[in-house]
């Protein structure tokens, strides 16, 4: 069993080695995909020993999942565990991600702050309440952190979805079409550390981007 992990990331020099080499205890591989950092992002990442991909510019958060993804395809890893550069996730955690995968219990599972009482900033979790909301009013979804960046993906599910967007609209694009291909999506509880978070986007302008990208996204279903 091939379990890769897929770390995008963006001027994360402060946490990128901590987080490659904290995750590389649990999977097989580490992908990073350094989407044009100006630091020592990428340097960092290979002195650590992960197989990092540079973009030769900024292409936006989903572009570099994308890259990762069909990288991991290309490695036939079987399961590919998603998680962000800085260091907010704890990799630690990755063996009850992939869980509900080895037992044939889920396709994609996303890491859920909701289900483990996480103390998120009031206006984040009104954000990503909002959003979740109109998620599963949308696609039939009864899941509680339609936003969590930390995820996991049999390689079936991978091979059958065919992601586009190329900004923070692909999170809610991959739950989309997950539902719409009819693979299960399973919430385990995850630990968030918003101390170590810092915001390259302002949340209003992320947020805004997100739901245009699901309004966008349901009007070419119908």
């Amino acid at each position: 069993m091939k379990i890769v992990a897929l770390i995008p990331a963006y001027n994360e020099e402060k946490t990128i080695q901590e987080i490659v080499r904290n995750t590389k205890k649990f999977v097989s591989e580490v992908i990073v995909v350094d989407d044009n950092s100006n630091d020592k992002t990428k340097d960092l990442a290979i002195d650590e020993g992960a197989d990092v991909i540079s973009h030769k510019k900024n292409k936006g958060y989903g572009s570099a999942i994308i890259t990762g993804m069909k990288r991991a395809l290309h490695k036939n890893a079987d399961i590919v565990v998603l998680l962000d550069a800085d260091a907010q996730h704890n990799p630690n955690e990755i063996s009850s991600m992939i869980k509900p995968i080895l037992e044939n219990r889920g396709d994609l599972i996303i890491g859920s702050r909701f289900l483990n009482n996480v103390k998120i900033p009031t206006y984040r979790k009104f954000g990503i309440k909002f959003i979740t909301t109109l998620i599963n009013f949308l696609t039939g979804a009864k899941i509680t952190d339609a936003q969590s960046g930390f995820r996991a993906f049999s390689s079936k599910v991978l091979r059958k979805i065919n992601l586009k967007e190329h900004g923070m609209g692909i999170s809610v694009e991959t739950i989309f079409k997950v539902k719409e291909k009819g693979f299960k999506i399973v919430e385990v509880p995850i630990s968030c550390q918003y101390e170590k978070i810092i915001h390259k986007i302002n949340p209003i302008s992320h947020g805004f981007q997100v739901v245009l990208s699901i309004l966008t996204y349901f009007i070419k279903t119908l």
